[in-house]
């Protein structure tokens, strides 16, 4: 019973894999002849398979290393972008200051300017005809 669920995984992982396997790294026989080999020859066609039918890269796995770069803080135009990026942010965050200061004395000289004239109003009123 074991050898019959082990044989009908087989079967069906190697039915599987032929289908969803691209043309260009099926070897030996084209996918249309794999199919009926591993369909009509259970154990037999799906070790044929996995052993001679499908391409495998030079490492052993699915494929050869990929050429460009494997994840995105791997990729030097990707790495440029994001420095880019936060340099800009950096720059409106700077400016942002900048106009946020400068407003900010705008304001502060405005009101002193105010207390300056509230005061002189205050003085001429207070000197007036009782002195």
């Amino acid at each position: 019973m074991a050898v019959g669920v082990v044989a009908l995984g087989l079967l069906i992982y190697s039915t599987v894999d032929c289908i969803q396997t691209p043309r260009h790294k099926v070897r030996v026989l084209p996918k249309s002849a794999w199919l009926p080999i591993i369909i009509l020859l259970p154990l037999l066609g799906a070790g044929l398979w996995l052993g001679f039918g499908k391409a495998r890269g030079g490492n052993g796995g699915g494929g050869g290393r990929r050429k460009g770069p494997m994840a995105p803080d791997d990729d030097p135009e990707f790495l440029r972008n994001v420095e880019f990026q936060r340099r800009q942010a950096q720059r409106r965050e700077e400016e942002a200051r900048r106009q946020a200061e400068e407003n900010r004395r705008k304001r502060e000289a405005e009101r002193r300017a105010a207390e300056k004239k509230q005061e002189k109003k205050d003085d001429d009123r207070g000197a007036g005809p009782n002195d």
